[in-house]
């Protein structure tokens, strides 16, 4: 069975659908079994990695708790894939803390705490109407190099804004990495030792865990070991940084503040955070359900995620998203329904209610450990240059991108990378390729005429536009043909036909049909009849629209290159073909040549 999506197109109407209705058909003992293995496992990973990440987005860690509680759940609920795990996640927290950081709140106040609750429910709002209104298709409009590009920048920033817990010093909060650096560097002196030294036994617990196994919760034994240190040792009296108090369970369910002012001015972070974290949820989902040959719906894995963030604003949470590590797991301990995410989400729940006050000597500096550890494998700048090589463009803009996140927040340089990278294929389209066609002499096929430095007919100018034909583009083809036609009559060419190759036009619009439909009529004008060959199915009625058969003869209409060829070279001078024309361009020029000049031509 292969993984199935819908098809990409726009459907105003909606449904909400209830996936979990479906868990248990044929489920088995065995089934439940593997699930709790998978939940048991994926939620020792998640508890230490949740608080770490709630730090990332500038939020006390045990606000972490609350969003992998409540957002795995609900998003389980109401998702499709058995295997996708959400709630925080490193890069979807580093954007949610830079949108906040451009309104010059303070991390971890009230403040911000209460903004990143509306944050939540807004990303979630997004999320929810795209899976509604079944628009996932358009995460597609995020390339490939601006993800590279900001992936090795995101991680980089995540990285650096650790390194201040694990120095035991303050640094500035910002992400922008020039000046995370120049205040990291400027203040090297004020390391503490004792917090250094649990921030690196933590990471090598982390990596040793590792390199004997996945499976091996290395997060949580760091935390015991360190927070163990921690208390016997009394460290926190030498400058190590804890977590301290928590509060047990979850606070009073509230709405997030809703100041239309301030979310005027987070709706362009809003967006960026949604998206991007629409395009996380969505590849891990579809990859995770084609290796296990599953069907998924990825409009019901939107309305999972909108629904999970919306609940978890209620909460004082911040946006949540899909997480690889956690969901690879899932599948890796061959979780069979969504209900192994439930368990992991019940078990944090339990550890919120029942075991808050054991994170009290939990060092801030085992949690940046944790939070490196999953993010510095991330930083790969060498696929930027691979990017680069196998396309330039792509290249340039996964660099600027990359690059732009020294300087600016990180919701403006993704931003700044998607015009970036829609720009560029929009200037593509601009310009499309147009090819002047003619026949090969040994493969009897038709060619790029000027790239093979073949000859063409005189009489018949054969030119192909390489692109559908737009408001962008189609004053450039229209330029293009006509300065092409009006050069030929400049110089002597005795044409009398432009053919025009309609293959590749998949797609006309409005001004495109209308400019085609004025091509034709400019050229009657300098004595040069129009036709078309190979007019697709939906373009023709366009064309028909815009008045193409008042100004096009239906005789010169044609389904194929060759029908035309054959049509058209009945209507030419065969006096200048026999006696003036140097060439034996088609199969039909020798049937007006006499048989004596033949030989004498060149044949091409």
């Amino acid at each position: 069975m292969k993984a199935h999506e819908e098809v990409p197109g726009i459907n105003v109407s909606f449904s909400i659908k209830f996936p979990f209705i479906m868990w248990f058909k044929d489920y088995n003992k065995e089934a439940f079994i593997r699930d709790l293995i998978a939940g048991v496992t994926v939620a020792a990973v998640y508890v230490p990695q949740s608080m770490a990440y709630a730090m990332l987005a500038g939020m006390p860690p045990i606000h972490g708790l609350y969003v992998a509680f409540i957002a795995t759940i609900v998003a389980a609920l109401f998702g499709s894939s058995r295997f996708l795990n959400t709630g925080p996640v490193a890069m979807t927290c580093l954007l949610s803390a830079s949108v906040l950081y451009g309104l010059n709140f303070e991390p971890q106040t009230e403040t911000w705490i209460k903004y990143m609750a509306l944050l939540a429910f807004m990303v979630g709002l997004i999320r929810l109407t795209v899976g509604l209104f079944k628009l996932g298709f358009i995460v597609d409009l995020i390339s490939n190099s601006v993800v590279i590009g900001f992936t090795s920048a995101g991680a980089l920033v995540i990285a650096l804004s650790q390194f201040g817990h694990l120095f035991g010093y303050q640094i500035e909060r910002s992400t922008h990495i020039f000046d995370v650096v120049v205040d990291l560097v400027s203040k090297l002196e004020m390391t503490n030792p004792y917090t250094l030294g649990i921030g690196v036994l933590a990471y090598a617990i982390i990596w040793v865990s590792k390199r004997i196994s996945p499976y091996i919760p290395g997060a949580l034994l760091a935390v015991i070991v360190t927070s163990v240190l921690v208390y016997h040792f009394k460290l926190y009296n030498f400058g190590v940084a804890i977590v301290g108090e928590v509060p047990q369970g979850l606070p009073d369910p509230e709405p997030p503040p809703f100041d239309f002012a301030t979310m005027s001015k987070m709706w362009g972070g809003a967006f960026v955070v949604a998206f991007f974290g629409l395009i996380e949820a969505v590849a891990i989902a579809k990859t995770l359900a084609i290796r296990a040959g599953d069907k998924w719906d990825p409009n019901q894995e939107l309305i999972g995620q909108g629904l999970a963030n919306i609940a978890v604003s209620f909460f004082k949470g911040f946006p949540a998203g899909g997480s690889f590590s956690r969901s690879s797991l899932n599948f890796a301990l061959n979780s069979k329904t969504p209900l192994a995410s439930i368990i992991s989400g019940a078990l944090v729940g339990f550890t919120l209610f029942a075991l808050a006050p054991a994170f009290y000597y939990l060092p801030k500096a085992s949690l940046a450990a944790i939070v490196l550890s999953a993010v510095i494998g991330l930083i790969r700048p060498q696929d930027i240059l691979k990017l680069y090589k196998i396309n330039k463009v792509d290249g340039v803009v996964a660099g600027l991108t990359f690059a732009s996140v020294f300087f600016m927040d990180l919701w403006v340089a993704i931003t700044l990378g998607v015009i970036l990278s829609l720009g560029s294929f929009v200037y593509k389209t601009m310009y499309p390729r147009i090819v002047i066609l003619t026949r090969d002499p040994t493969t009897r096929t038709f060619v790029n005429a000027e790239k093979k430095g073949l000859p063409e007919c005189p009489q018949i100018m054969f030119i192909r536009p390489n692109m559908s034909i737009y408001f962008g583009n189609a004053q450039y083809v229209y330029d293009y043909i006509y300065s092409k036609v009006e050069d030929a009559l400049f110089h002597g060419r005795p044409l009398k036909f432009v053919l025009v190759d309609m293959e590749a036009v998949n797609y006309v619009d409005a001004t495109g049909a209308e400019t085609i439909v004025r091509l034709v009529q400019d050229l009657q004008k300098l004595g040069v009849k129009v036709a078309f060959a190979n007019i697709g199915c939906d373009v023709y009625p366009i064309l028909e629209n815009a008045g193409f058969d008042k100004v096009v003869d239906h005789e010169l209409v044609f389904d194929a290159k060759g029908q035309a060829i054959g049509k058209l070279f009945e209507k030419l001078d065969h006096d200048y073909c026999a006696n003036s024309c140097k060439y034996v361009v088609f199969e039909e020029c020798k049937t007006v040549k006499p048989k004596e000049k033949l030989k004498a031509l060149t044949a091409v």
